[in-house]
């Protein structure tokens, strides 16, 4: 685990931008493995960095701590890994007519899963304005094609851990744009970057036009670090430490499995230092457990409801519940038929029912219900497909039958 030294200036350091890059990351809870994937720099170069720079002093290497503790079910999120992920991981798996997804459906995740380092707003495809009414209908878009529990029961193979980063990306941009305190530093680091790039290409224009072209493709031009003794340094710094006293709160609350306090936690680490990777790659991977939390609640307050016949907030409830869990099939059933037999929206109605037939094919019920909607929208072909089915799933549906029988 590298440290800068306490007395170590890096203004006084004569580095290139590659290694003031890695060196702005060395933050002291940052494994030596992590470094080279969060930079991108090969493991060897980034090891020789930290011979030299431990040999002179300026880097200090401490054994890593132990994992956070992971309770008995298995649930808590990892730690970061001690060494790199095979390589193989990385790399895009090939179509395969083969698997339980259509080819078509195979590109679609290739390509959005080639996109997952664009901006937040990029990856929910919103205008960078975009309010929180299209974040959240673009997020809900997302989720219904990208969420893991949509390929349940389905062999997909590679695209498996493919699918499930995916759906964690789309959740920590929905979650962070949705937040106006995050949204704002992410947006405020962002500019930050712009404007260095713009600078940076006005002062080579004046120098000449292939200066000019190699500025404007750079990325990220080298920035002259703060000074720790500087009013603006002395800042950053605060929010730095602060930053990382949640995020410390956050894994304690991960050892514990506090969801909902983890991700509050994360929040905040997020927005006093929004660049920082890590806290945005954990944020992912608490978040999503942290609705599976809100969406148990949210089922438990809908059946209240239900049972006291309160249909119409019981079917909000259990609309909202789907935002966390849209291929949750009891739920979709049950939103399918209040929306059918309470506010009569058989268009809602049937895209629930379709979805819990999708979710568990094989129950009966599930298929009867649609097999109503459509008989109710005067979709007979339709219906008698639905109907056959879920007699032909429960030879005992009775209710199927006669609904069948009527057609």
């Amino acid at each position: 685990m590298p440290r800068l030294a306490p007395d170590c200036d890096p203004t006084a350091l004569d580095l290139s931008p590659e290694e003031g890059f890695l060196l702005s990351r060395i933050d002291g809870h940052t494994s030596q493995a992590l470094l080279s994937q969060l930079t991108g720099l090969p493991e060897k170069q980034v090891d020789e960095c930290l011979r030299l720079w431990t040999r002179e002093g300026v880097v200090l290497v401490s054994v890593a701590g132990p994992p956070v503790k992971e309770p008995s079910n298995g649930a808590a999120v990892p730690p970061p890994p001690s060494r790199p992920e095979p390589a193989h991981e990385d790399e895009a798996p090939a179509i395969d007519p083969e698997l339980d997804i259509s080819t078509e459906q195979q590109k679609e995740i290739l390509a959005f899963a080639s996109r997952l380092e664009r901006p937040y707003h990029e990856i929910l495809s919103v205008p960078g304005d975009a309010d929180t009414r299209a974040i959240k209908r673009a997020y809900f878009g997302l989720s219904k094609e990208f969420h893991p529990d949509r390929y349940f029961r389905r062999e997909i193979g590679p695209f498996q851990p493919m699918i499930e980063r995916v759906f964690r990306k789309i959740v920590e941009a929905y979650e962070l744009l949705s937040d106006p305190t995050v949204r704002a530093e992410i947006e405020r680091s962002l500019g930050a970057d712009t404007a260095d790039t713009a600078e940076a290409a006005d002062t080579a224009e004046e120098a000449t036009p292939a200066a000019a072209g190699q500025a404007r493709r750079a990325r990220k031009p080298r920035r002259r670090p703060l000074s720790p003794f500087s009013r603006l340094g002395r800042l950053m710094a605060q929010r730095k430490a602060k930053a990382k006293g949640f995020f410390e709160s956050a894994m304690a609350a991960v050892a514990e499995e506090r969801w909902l306090e983890a991700t509050g936690s994360l929040r905040l680490a997020i927005a006093f230092d929004p660049t920082n990777a890590i806290y945005r790659e954990r944020f992912g991977e608490v978040q999503p457990r942290a609705h599976a939390v809100r969406f148990e609640a949210l089922m438990k307050e809908a059946d209240n409801a239900f049972s006291f016949k309160d249909r119409s907030d019981a079917l909000r409830i259990y609309e909202e519940a789907l935002h966390f869990r849209p291929y949750d099939p009891l739920a979709n059933h049950i939103a399918a038929k209040l929306a059918w037999l309470v506010a009569d929206d058989l268009r809602k109605a049937k895209e629930y029912a379709m979805r819990a037939c999708e979710a568990d094919p094989e129950k009966a019920e599930y298929h009867r219900t649609l097999g109503q909607i459509y008989q109710a929208a005067g979709l007979k072909a339709n219906a008698r497909r639905e109907l056959k089915l879920a007699v032909r799933l429960d030879p005992k549906d009775l209710e199927a039958k006669t609904a069948l029988k009527s057609l």
